[in-house]
C-alpha cells in the first residue's frame, strides 16, 4: 500500500511540475486578449487659446476730425450779421478767405444774406503778433459803393478778429497802407490798426 501510495505522489508531481524544455509556442490573433490585440494609437491634440482683450470703442466722428465751426460775416439789409460754416480742420488764414469770398452758405444758414466782398477778389494775409495785414488791389475798393465800402471791411475785419491770435487789421493796397472807413462812416488813418469794435455799429441788432 506505501508503494501504491508513492506511486501516485510521483505522477501527481510529474504532471503539475514545471516543463523541462522551454518552447515558444505562437498563438493566432484570436486567441490574444483585447488588450493586446488593440493597436496602440499615439494622438497629437492642439489646443487653440482664444484671449479677447477689451477694445475701447472710439467714437469720435470724422466730422469732428476733419473740420470745425468758423464763424463768418455777411450782410443783411445793409447790417453785418454772423453766420457760422463748417470748414476743413485746422481751418488756415487762406481757408476762411476763400469761405468768406464764395458768399452766404446755403440753406437756413444763409437765408437773406449777401457779401458786399467781390468773388473776384485777391488777397494776402500775414498775420504778426496779433495783427493781420491785408494786402489787395486798388480795384477792390474802388469797385465798391460807399456803403459797400464799409461793409465789405467789416465783413473782413469781423471775420478775422473772430480766428485765434487776430485782434487787429491793417489793410493795404499793392503793399502801400490806405485809409479805410470804419463802421460809424470816419476813415482810419493810413496804416492804423482796426478792430473788430470799430465796425460792431453795424451789427444787427439782437431781437428779443
Amino acid at each position: 500500500m506505501s508503494k501504491l501510495v508513492a506511486l501516485v505522489a510521483v505522477l501527481v508531481i510529474s504532471a503539475c511540475g514545471v516543463p523541462s524544455a522551454s518552447k515558444v509556442v505562437p498563438l493566432s490573433e484570436s486567441e490574444l486578449p483585447p488588450e493586446l490585440s488593440e493597436q496602440t494609437t499615439t494622438t497629437s491634440t492642439t489646443t487653440t487659446v482664444l484671449v479677447t482683450e477689451p477694445v475701447e470703442e472710439t467714437t469720435t466722428s470724422l466730422s469732428e476730425v476733419l473740420s470745425e465751426p468758423v464763424e463768418l460775416y455777411y450782410i443783411s439789409a445793409n447790417r453785418v450779421v454772423a453766420t457760422t460754416l463748417t470748414i476743413v480742420s485746422p481751418a488756415t488764414t487762406s481757408q476762411v478767405l476763400a469761405a468768406l469770398i464764395a458768399g452766404p452758405p446755403t440753406g437756413d444758414n444763409g437765408l437773406g444774406l449777401r457779401s458786399a466782398l467781390p468773388t473776384s477778389l485777391s488777397a494776402e494775409i500775414k498775420i504778426s503778433k496779433g495783427i493781420a495785414q491785408i494786402d489787395t488791389t486798388a480795384q477792390f475798393l474802388s469797385s465798391l459803393s460807399p456803403i459797400d465800402q464799409r461793409l465789405a471791411i467789416a465783413q473782413l475785419v469781423m471775420t478775422f478778429t473772430r480766428r485765434p491770435g487776430i485782434g487787429q487789421v491793417i489793410f493795404t493796397v499793392d503793399g502801400a497802407n490806405v485809409a479805410v472807413p470804419r463802421g460809424r462812416g470816419n476813415l482810419a488813418t493810413p496804416g492804423s490798426a482796426v478792430s473788430f469794435d470799430d465796425y460792431s455799429s453795424l451789427l444787427v441788432a439782437p431781437t428779443g
